[in-house]
């Protein structure tokens, strides 16, 4: 951080990780750790908020035809499903065959630990495929396995690509801000909180009542806010 080569947001997250892994040693070890972390935080934190694409320069420029050809083309169809799904980097990049489910009455992604743990337990959920992120996964229906467990080298590629094509608006533009993006096209359509939430994998911190909102209308809405995808993928 003293070399500029992080930010105290960054170092606090790091400390924060190391910190919970040694308790979980100590405690499954039986060792009787001191908490060597505790109150040690940085300060000087700055939340630098991603900054969502507008919905128009999503369709016409990121999924026009030929803007993203000189990406290798899981990279490229992983943009494409981050677009109509606002699923994270990692869940799009860990989808595997048995978790894609093309054949059923509405398709879908299954986001399930898999092997690895999830952000939060609300993100274990099925979100519907549609628009491009359907024309996405029918060319791939067994996943992206370049990019299985290598969400970094992915991110760094597509934000790379972003920028010396003139695709990242500003410099808080970048892949993830297709997940925000998401959100703001459902807020604009006027869908429930609760559906927002349970589509986004957001801890609510709410009791949990029934199984939430059905597969039926999770593409009711997301069929209203779907892209057109490029005429070829």
């Amino acid at each position: 951080m003293t070399a500029g080569e992080a930010n105290a947001k960054s170092a606090n997250k790091s400390i924060g990780m190391l910190s919970r892994m040694l308790k979980e040693m100590s405690i499954r070890r039986r060792l009787n750790l001191p908490d060597i972390f505790k109150g040690l935080r940085l300060r000087g934190e700055v939340e630098n908020a991603r900054h969502p694409f507008e919905t128009a320069f999503i369709q016409n420029r990121l999924l026009a035809d030929g803007v993203l050809e000189d990406l290798n083309e899981e990279a490229r169809l992983i943009v494409y499903v981050l677009a109509d799904t606002g699923l994270r980097p990692s869940e799009a990049a860990n989808l595997q065959a048995h978790t894609i489910h093309l054949d059923a009455p509405i398709p879908y992604v299954d986001i399930l630990p898999d092997g690895r743990v999830l952000k939060t337990e609300d993100s274990r959920r099925e979100v519907p495929l549609v628009g491009a992120a359907l024309a996405a996964m029918r060319v791939r229906p067994k996943g992206f396995p370049t990019y299985r467990d290598k969400t970094a080298s992915l991110s760094a590629l597509v934000n790379k690509y972003f920028l010396n094509h003139g695709l990242r608006p500003t410099e808080h533009h970048s892949l993830y801000s297709l997940r925000h993006s998401f959100k703001d096209r459902l807020i604009a359509a006027e869908a429930p909180d609760s559906l927002i939430d349970s589509l986004m994998g957001h801890r609510t911190g709410k009791p949990k009542y029934g199984k939430g909102p059905p597969l039926e209308l999770k593409v009711k809405f997301l069929q209203s806010i779907a892209f057109t995808p490029p005429s070829r993928l």
